[in-house]
């Protein structure tokens, strides 16, 4: 075995191979003397000294040469060996790069400020709750508005025909519930297990992440369809008459009666709904309910009941921008006269975020949605004018009154028929502008 060999088995650590390759490339890279602890060009060179057995042998300098030492003499050695064998430009990239991301994100930050100051930006629809990306249908329709005007349906019932309510929602802490009825599985406490009612009802009353057309209304909530979305004719008859009368003593009954479960099925246009709901009308309870979502190539060509009745209020449904939706079924006007040509108003139905079971969210799409818009609307139009309220005027008359503010004040879309459309009916619902017509 040659002295090389036992030399570099013997005194060259391993953990120190990876560092003394490094130190040999900048060797290479740097080929004066100076720079690596050599005499300088010119510079005599020291005799040669031969080898005692008291000297350490030539590879313990070769080691010491890796820890960083410097041979005796006036010549400096390489400096700052001891740090990285990392180039020098690479942390002075690293250092650029660093201070390019800060300057990036200031003038983010600085720009996102700037348009939020000059009102172009909501800052809400970013890091607010996911509620506010549909208070474009409060604002569409006038709620806002109202409420501007301290209105919020105070001293008003609601009727929430439908599926339940979960009424442990953290924006429903406010929520005064009159009464409770289930017509599906008989249970006394309130609770839902479709979600659809919930979502109605958040839509009216809700009071927290998501602020309702009428937070203060106190509510009656009638369950009749099940956890599969069905429910009997029966069942909606009885619901509807349970709105009128919640405690079999004539009184507390509801003001407005919101029905968002219009359909082509057969159960749902029997004749005891009507009569049910007739029976409502003729004492003055105003009755809201959806034009259906059967709209397009396979519409019937009139609303759904109970909307079909005379004195209801059947309500289309728009999108953000106001255009009809395509599932919103179309009205007739045969046999009818304004104001009740069908449907009577439409309402934002597309995208609107509203209360779920178990403290959630959900969005949801159709004219059911845009009927508990439309029911809000009412209860705000009551408050202000509680002279229009069941029982105070005699028979119905308070319900053409102002079912004849909302057909005058709703807002005209482009390519709208005049005076009533099939689709749009008189307009988009306008609660502020229909409150001048009272």
């Amino acid at each position: 075995m040659s002295d090389f060999e036992i030399r570099s088995r013997c005194l060259i650590h391993r953990e120190r191979v990876a560092f003394l390759e490094a130190t040999m490339l900048s060797v290479r890279e740097n080929p004066r003397p100076e720079e690596v602890g050599g005499p300088a060009r010119g510079a005599r060179l020291p005799a040669p000294v031969a080898d005692s057995p008291s000297t350490d042998p030539p590879a313990a300098k070769l080691e010491a040469h890796a820890f960083g030492a410097t041979a005796p003499g006036p010549a400096r050695g390489p400096p700052g060996l001891s740090r990285s064998a990392f180039p020098r430009e690479f942390y002075r990239g690293r250092a650029r790069a660093h201070r390019a991301a800060i300057v990036a994100t200031l003038l983010v930050v600085g720009a996102f400020a700037g348009l939020a100051a000059a009102g172009l930006l909501d800052p809400a629809a970013f890091f607010g709750p996911h509620v506010a990306r549909s208070d474009w249908a409060f604002a569409m329709t006038g709620a806002r508005d109202l409420n501007a005007r301290g209105l919020t349906g105070n001293g008003i019932t609601v009727c929430l025909v439908d599926s339940g309510i979960d009424i442990l929602h953290p924006d429903f802490a406010r929520l005064h519930l009159v009464a409770w009825k289930d017509f599906v599985n008989l249970r006394p406490d309130p609770y839902d297990d479709k979600g659809h009612g919930t979502a109605m009802a958040g839509l009216i009353v809700a009071s927290g992440s998501l602020h309702g057309v009428a937070p203060d209304v106190s509510l009656i909530v009638v369950k009749v369809i099940n956890s599969a979305g069905f429910g009997s004719s029966s069942a909606v008859a009885d619901g509807i008459r349970f709105c009128v009368d919640p405690f079999g003593d004539g009184t507390r009954g509801a003001d407005i009666i919101s029905v968002s479960l219009g359909s082509k099925a057969p159960l749902f246009v029997a004749t005891d709904v009507s009569l049910a709901a007739e029976s409502a009308l003729r004492r003055g309870v105003f009755l809201v309910a959806s034009a259906g979502n059967d709209g397009g190539m396979f519409d019937d060509g009139d609303v759904e009941s109970p909307g079909v009745l005379s004195l209801a209020i059947a309500v289309g449904a728009v999108d953000a921008s106001g255009r009809i939706a395509s599932f919103s079924s179309i009205g007739s006007s045969v046999n009818r006269t304004d104001p009740n040509l069908k449907p009577e108003v439409t309402a934002p139905g597309v995208q609107l975020i509203s209360t779920a079971p178990g403290a959630h969210y959900v969005t949801t799409t159709g004219t059911s949605g845009a009927t508990a818009l439309a029911a809000g609307i009412v209860a705000l139009l009551l408050e202000a004018h509680p002279e229009l309220r069941p029982g105070v005027s005699v028979g119905s008359a308070n319900v053409l009154a102002l079912k004849w503010a909302l057909a005058r004040s709703a807002t005209i879309r482009p390519g709208q028929a005049m005076p009533h459309d099939a689709y749009y009916g008189y307009g988009v619902i306008d609660g502020l502008r229909a409150l001048s017509y009272l």
